[in-house]
């Protein structure tokens, strides 16, 4: 017995350990067990993550505290759809695999598009992911994983952690910087008591191991492999009806199955009859996609759980990274300012790819660092506020190409409809805000309504201050044209005659 029983306490807990444990006899995780098959994680233990690594004590008592798990499981009694609340830290779990420290190399990623026309048309894009990594003191820890490198705080609002109003940045030398969203209406008394989050790798990976991608993103994936035909008439667009209709009922989506046979019947005739094998095999293709991706009787679709990492179908990034989040105080900086949200932070700016080539100088120059642009292209609003500010100084950099209407033709950017963000920075009625108080017009040049000048084009808040800095937001080229200390040596701005 003396011996028995420690064996049986030993296979007992290699038992429980196991993934296949985890996923069925515990608790039913179908949904997670089958996206964790096909995950980067496929060859990581259940247990590594969610349990953690630590005393074998420590670690009994962390499994004793899910026990719950099983009888919610007998029972039927577990709630729908299977939510986490708690998450061991990533220093505990990611880092014991990830070092944060290391250096990893910039990817150049191509990510294949294809429209939802008759000819699946596709429309790929390049860039350039700055995943960076590293240490500061190497000259590391930019882009991406630059907070790695600095320690972010923040206050969420909600339990899926996609609202956040509050931010607060503490960098290497210890300085403190707080963000708000002023719309938010937080009190000090509030944020003084709301528990506050310390940001690590969980809050942009939070689905790394179970993920669930939008119709999209699967009939995207699918035309690129050939899995799904793409000379198949408007197949993109069948597809994404098929599986959006089907997310929740598994009966809808037969229905949709057969809906979409009939649209082909009636209104490809020839192409019916002559392709009718490559159209099944484009059914039965659907139907292991839906089977692998959504499963109705968990209530688990691809919207079901936010996916963080990324700002495409979800906020993501833009839960900070939004244009609202101004600073509270003023101590380490001179002036108000708002959490950058450059396109080119965390990648280049995108290219599209024609055909099977990549232009690599377009490329390469698309990774042009902050120092070299333009001052006014360094405002923390820019990317909100720079269709506004469009001028013939933004042709000296942005010609326009054959075919193309304006400099704004990227379709990469401006061709993509985007969910997130959903862009409403705090500056833009500042006019109709500050004449509230301070009733006064503006003259010259800068009255011209196509000019779109604001307040706070040239004014910081509560503060009259014109300079060069204030001018080289918009007057990038000719703002060196002479060489007095600033431009209101001559140019006097409350004059009209001047302006």
């Amino acid at each position: 017995m003396a011996v028995a029983f420690p064996v049986l306490a030993a296979a007992t807990w290699e038992v429980t350990n196991s993934s296949d444990f985890c996923g069925t006899a515990c608790h039913l995780m179908t949904p997670q067990k089958v996206t964790y098959k096909d995950s980067a994680h496929a060859e990581v233990p259940c247990t590594s993550c969610h349990l953690g690594i630590g005393l074998s004590a420590e670690m009994v008592m962390r499994k004793a505290t899910e026990v719950t798990q099983v009888w919610k499981n007998l029972t039927g009694v577990y709630e729908k759809p299977v939510r986490i609340v708690h998450l061991r830290p990533a220093r505990e779990t990611c880092e014991k695999c990830h070092w944060t420290k290391a250096f990893y190399d910039d990817k150049v990623k191509i990510i294949q598009h294809y429209r939802a026309d008759e000819e699946n048309t596709r429309s790929s894009i390049a860039l350039v992911m700055k995943i960076g990594g590293g240490a500061a003191r190497e000259g590391k820890g930019y882009g991406i994983h630059w907070h790695v490198e600095n320690k972010i705080q923040y206050i969420a609002t909600d339990e899926e952690k996609q609202k956040i109003p509050w931010v607060r940045v503490i960098d290497p030398e210890g300085n403190v910087i707080d963000y708000v969203d002023p719309e938010a209406g937080l009190t000090d008394e509030y944020i003084a008591k709301a528990p506050k989050r310390t940001m690590d790798c969980i809050d942009c990976h939070n689905r790394v191991s179970h993920l669930f991608p939008s119709p999209e993103e699967i009939v995207d994936e699918a035309l690129a492999s050939g899995k799904i035909d793409a000379g198949i008439p408007w197949v993109k667009k069948q597809s994404i009806a098929v599986l959006r209709r089907g997310a929740r009922s598994k009966e809808e989506f037969e229905k949709a199955v057969k809906e979409a046979d009939e649209f082909y019947r009636r209104n490809y005739p020839e192409f019916y009859r002559s392709k009718k094998e490559i159209l099944e095999k484009t059914y039965a293709t659907w139907r292991a996609l839906y089977e692998g991706n959504y499963f109705p009787e968990q209530e688990i679709a691809w919207d079901t759980y936010p996916d963080n990492l990324g700002h495409r179908t979800f906020p993501g990034c833009f839960r900070c990274h939004d244009g609202k989040h101004v600073t509270r105080n003023t101590a380490v900086t001179s002036a108000r300012r708002v959490i950058r949200q450059d396109c080119d932070l965390c990648h280049s700016l995108p290219i599209p790819v024609q055909g099977e080539t990549l232009d690599l100088q377009k490329l390469v120059a698309g990774l042009v660092s902050n120092r070299e642009k333009p001052f006014s292209h360094l405002a923390s609003d820019w990317p909100v506020n720079h269709g506004k500010k469009q001028s013939r100084e933004c042709f000296a950099c942005h010609a326009a190409k054959k075919g193309e209407t304006s400099f704004c033709a990227n379709g990469g950017c401006h061709g993509i409809r985007w969910k997130q963000p959903e862009f409403r920075p705090v500056y833009t009625s500042a006019n109709q805000v500050c004449t509230r108080c301070h009733p006064v017009e503006q003259t010259g040049k800068h009255r011209v309504p196509q000019h779109q000048v604001e307040c706070l084009s040239c004014h910081q808040l509560h503060s009259w201050t014109v300079s060069d800095e204030a001018c080289r937001k918009c007057h990038t080229l000719d703002a060196d044209h002479y060489s007095q200390p600033d431009c209101t040596s001559c140019h006097d701005f409350r004059k009209q005659e001047r302006a």
